[in-house]
């Protein structure tokens, strides 16, 4: 009897939602690629290139062993874009915010947001957003040694 070993599922698992996003955003899905940055012991994968609204999953934080998963999404918050990861009852836990130039209100339930890059450098994950049909990008920086204490925190 052949196991699965919880890495490839999990892999699979994120296959099986880009094909869905795929679909679900038409051509726009196919241009889309994995960015996989590895930090003590877990990962953060984020799909770049595909538009997703707020509340949509991003990416997913993970354990290298492949669970548990954190969905990671962008959420509104008092006047700005929030980078979250859904933690234990999926209450959003903020990793990084930035205000939208020129604008104190929430976007639009239509409004979408595309990862156009990930950097790192040192324990800093930054993305770099673009709001379609809107100039100029966001960033979003993310802290992975907090990031990873925080997780390691919540066995």
């Amino acid at each position: 009897m052949h196991t699965h070993h919880p890495q490839s599922l999990a892999y699979w698992r994120m296959v099986f939602l880009l094909i869905a996003l795929g679909f679900w955003y038409g051509l726009d899905g196919w241009a889309a690629t994995v960015s996989t940055q590895a930090f003590g012991r877990y990962e953060i994968l984020v799909q770049e290139g595909t538009p997703v609204a707020l509340g949509e999953v991003l990416g997913l934080v993970r354990r290298q062993t492949g669970l548990p998963e954190y969905p990671l999404m962008l959420h509104w918050r008092k006047g700005g874009l929030q980078l979250s990861i859904l933690g234990p009852g999926n209450r959003p836990i903020s990793l990084s915010a930035a205000a939208l130039k020129g604008s104190s209100t929430a976007p639009t339930p239509t409004a979408r947001f595309s990862v156009v890059r990930t950097m790192r450098q040192d324990e800093t994950l930054t993305l770099q957003l673009r709001r379609t049909n809107a100039p100029g990008t966001i960033r979003l920086a993310v802290d992975l040694a907090r990031l990873e204490r925080m997780l390691e925190g919540e066995r």
